[in-house]
C-alpha cells in the first residue's frame, strides 16, 4: 500500500512537472522522479529491502551492467558525426 502510495505521488509530480517551463530542468527532473520510482519498485516490489544478500548483489550487478551498456550505447552514438 505505501508503495503504491509513493508511485502515485510520483507520478502526479511528473504530471504536474509537464506543465512547468523549465526548459531543459524538465528532462533532469523528470529523470530523477524516474530513478525514484525504480528505487521504490525496486525495494518494496522486488522484495530487497527483506531479501537475502545474495539477491542484493544480484540486483546491483545488474544495475551496474546496464549502465555499463548504457554508456557504451551513448559513447557510440556521440562518436559518429
Amino acid at each position: 500500500m505505501l508503495a503504491w502510495a509513493a508511485l502515485l505521488v510520483l507520478a502526479a509530480i511528473s504530471l504536474a512537472s509537464a506543465y512547468l517551463p523549465l526548459g531543459a530542468g524538465n528532462v533532469a527532473l523528470n529523470l530523477i522522479i524516474a530513478a525514484a520510482m525504480a528505487v521504490v519498485l525496486a525495494i518494496f516490489l522486488m522484495d530487497l529491502k527483506s531479501g537475502t544478500m545474495l539477491v542484493r548483489v544480484v540486483a546491483i550487478t545488474g544495475l551496474f551492467w546496464m549502465m555499463f551498456m548504457f554508456a557504451l550505447t551513448f559513447s557510440d552514438y556521440l562518436s559518429r558525426s
